[in-house]
């Protein structure tokens, strides 16, 4: 494939609760763009399909993996290890298809260093209580983990607002607005735009 462009890295990132896997799921779907499945040692929930939301692994395995330098990134969040791993997401960058990866504000700190052309959206509640609700609206929970999240989520917000690390910032107050406007940031991207 001479003279192939390379594809856009994509990284949606964002705290629990925002809404990042819905949009995602919805970017694949219009318009194409490669979702890079995570890597984690969390155990298997349900709606987690395989090969397509996760794939589970053992810590022992997960290891051996980032002992051998298999992951673009890979972050602990909330006592599990999670990571991109580097191949095939290196292998459709490199054939000019573009990757979209939904990780952790640690993980994207991690591609932005490696990365420094990645496209990092970094996505927000409107408010909130908003986000307290949409936290417990999910329902998968207990009272003190949503407390641990919402709680870990205003210090991402305020990391993330404080920081160069992100080239957009969208907020997600009605999903498809959203949607939208992050399907015009790539449309910038891809174009030459900044």
């Amino acid at each position: 494939m001479a003279g192939t462009q390379p594809g856009l890295l994509i990284v949606l990132c964002g705290p629990s609760g925002v809404g990042k896997s819905t949009i995602s799921r919805i970017l694949a779907e219009r318009t194409g763009v490669r979702y890079a499945v995570s890597v984690t040692t969390r155990p298997k929930q349900p709606g987690d399909e395989k090969g397509k939301t996760y794939q589970h692994v053992a810590k022992e395995e997960f290891f051996r993996r980032l002992d051998n330098d298999e992951f673009l990134e890979y972050a602990q969040v909330y006592g599990d290890y999670y990571a991109t791993p580097a191949h095939p997401t290196l292998d459709q960058l490199q054939s000019g298809l573009d990757v979209l990866l939904e990780i952790d504000v640690q993980g994207a700190l991690q591609v932005r260093h490696a990365f420094p052309d990645a496209l990092l959206i970094f996505v927000l509640p409107p408010d909130q209580p908003t986000l307290l609700q949409r936290l417990t609206d999910r329902g998968r929970d207990s009272e003190e983990d949503i407390q641990k999240r919402f709680r870990a989520a205003r210090r991402e917000i305020a990391m993330a607002k404080g920081s160069r690390a992100y080239d957009y910032m969208v907020i997600n107050d009605d999903l498809e607005r959203a949607v939208q406007e992050i399907m015009k940031i790539v449309r910038h991207r891809k174009s030459g735009g900044i």
